[in-house]
């Protein structure tokens, strides 16, 4: 995983092309909507795949993107994320379309902040966005989070340590959080 991720909104609002498919992760099988924007691989989608077949979630992603041309392509998925990520040093950043309300942006944007290998519970991430009494609606914006791993919801906890929440399972979560720390 990259510690550097920039967001980019402004693509979000351009995008009219979206090419995406099964990859395969250290992680497991994934599902990655991406365009290549001035030599940039931005991901705009990243899901486990849970054993779904992709039409769920073309289908998924033609609700966020109605006007943009959809293309399957699992080899040029997969041949993306490996060459963009092979290719970058550790330090290099990884790019990431968020779609979202504004609120869940600021949401997405305050995850970024939870320092790599660390956790922090919904209310930690609700004061952060200065909204300390939105909790229920921060924890709402986490599980919506359309970019697992770039967008470290698994860093998010509830203040009773409950991971079971953690929309891909508990196991995956701590898979993701000891790989962080280093623990494999």
């Amino acid at each position: 995983m990259f510690k550097n991720v920039v967001i980019n909104f402004e693509i979000a609002k351009k995008l009219t092309k979206l090419d995406y498919g099964f990859i395969d992760t250290k992680f497991g099988e994934m599902v990655m909507g991406h365009s290549v924007e001035n030599g940039f691989l931005h991901i705009a989608y990243l899901h486990f795949s849970e054993g779904r077949p992709i039409d769920h979630f073309a289908a998924d992603m033609k609700k966020r993107w109605p006007n943009a041309d959809l293309r399957e392509d699992s080899e040029k998925s997969q041949r993306s994320f490996e060459t963009y990520f092979q290719k970058q040093k550790p330090k290099r950043e990884v790019y990431v379309v968020l779609t979202g309300s504004k609120f869940q942006n600021q949401v997405w944007s305050a995850l970024l902040k939870i320092p790599y290998g660390e956790e922090r519970t919904y209310t930690d991430v609700a004061t952060m966005i200065k909204r300390p009494k939105s909790v229920r609606a921060v924890a709402t914006a986490v599980a919506k989070n359309d970019i697992a791993v770039f967008i470290p919801c698994h860093r998010v906890k509830s203040k009773t340590n409950d991971m079971h929440k953690y929309r891909w399972g508990n196991e995956l979560k701590v898979k993701l959080l000891n790989d962080e720390k280093g623990k494999h």
